[in-house]
């Protein structure tokens, strides 16, 4: 036979350990919930965008560590030279870009296509690259892309051209052996 105190103290051990279990599996899904929400690309976008001063000044900061002119524009050679500074590298870690290839970056930052990356537009790229490597690498492939296809379009015209002048050549070589033959007894 089991006494009342024994049932009461062993429903209280069952409650609290219920409720310590429950307390876990909850606490463990808010920091993933909450971790989740940290890393969500349109919240920090959306920061970005509120402390778009701020931001600008880091990165002004950053073009004058580069050696920036007077223009605030960064050429290839700066942005290559201060790259692997540590400064410059953290920076880049803490807008979540990996940067292993610095020409290709560089290159996707420079919309305009001048050789130099104004503040703006490093702003406005650092912002579109922002999050895993996936978006810059598919940003390269798009950029690359449109390369070929306006320099195969180039080839293409000068093969076409070429063809032709091909073409017209052997055609007139064909007419003057015929001629000559025409001429030329046998």
């Amino acid at each position: 036979f089991i006494s009342a105190h024994w049932v009461v103290l062993f429903l209280f051990f069952i409650s609290f350990t219920e409720f310590a279990v429950l307390n876990v599996v909850t606490g463990v899904f808010c920091q993933s919930a909450i971790e989740s929400a940290q890393h969500d690309q349109a919240t920090m976008m959306q920061s970005m965008m509120a402390n778009k001063e701020t931001h600008l000044n880091k990165i002004k900061q950053l073009f004058k560590k580069m050696g920036a002119d007077e223009t605030g524009c960064i050429t290839f050679a700066m942005f290559e030279d201060k790259i692997n500074d540590p400064d410059v590298r953290a920076f880049f870690e803490s807008l979540d870009l990996d940067i292993w290839d610095a020409w290709a970056f560089f290159k996707l930052l420079d919309t305009d296509g001048g050789g130099m990356v104004e503040v703006e537009e490093f702003f406005m790229g650092c912002l579109r690259f922002r999050g895993t490597a996936r978006a810059m690498d598919v940003a390269k492939i798009i950029q690359d892309q449109r390369w070929l296809i306006n320099h195969m379009s180039r080839f293409e015209s000068f093969m076409e051209s070429e063809l032709n002048l091909l073409k017209e050549e052997l055609f007139r070589s064909r007419l003057i052996s015929r001629e000559d033959s025409k001429v030329m007894p046998r």
